[in-house]
């Protein structure tokens, strides 16, 4: 993958935290392609495909005041496509924080990449780090 797909690509996982942050919802399609899914099923949210569902979907959710992602890594999927995996940690205005992940597939189209679909995943329990012995 190129270089500059691949910053395109941390760009846009970056600029996501800055629209929901804003509640600009007319900027999701800065993020999401207009066949865009969010996927919040595993927190028992639904999900919200299309422009006008993911405004809506938006628009009535409870959003942390902060939003910051990390440890964004992008593997190629083909041509114009990539899965990319990062942590979230979100800040609320009342101080409690949450983490988990996001697993994003993207797609590069005619006004850049964007994220075909987004699913959200949340904390789960730490493997145990105890080995059996031989």
């Amino acid at each position: 993958m190129d270089p500059s797909d691949l910053l395109a690509i941390h760009a846009l996982i970056a600029r996501y935290g800055h629209v929901v942050d804003d509640a600009d919802w007319e900027r999701l399609t800065d993020v999401f392609s207009a066949d865009g899914v969010f996927d919040l099923d595993a927190i028992g949210r639904g999900v919200a495909t299309g422009t006008e569902q993911l405004r809506a979907c938006f628009a009535e959710l409870d959003h942390p005041v902060a939003h910051h992602t990390t440890n964004v890594v992008v593997d190629p999927a083909g041509d114009a496509s990539a899965r990319v995996r990062s942590k979230y940690l979100v800040v609320f205005g009342d101080g409690r924080t949450g983490t988990g992940e996001y697993r994003d597939d993207v797609v590069d189209g005619p006004d850049g990449w964007r994220i075909r679909r987004r699913t959200v995943v949340p904390p789960r329990t730490r493997p145990s780090r105890d080995h059996p012995e031989s």
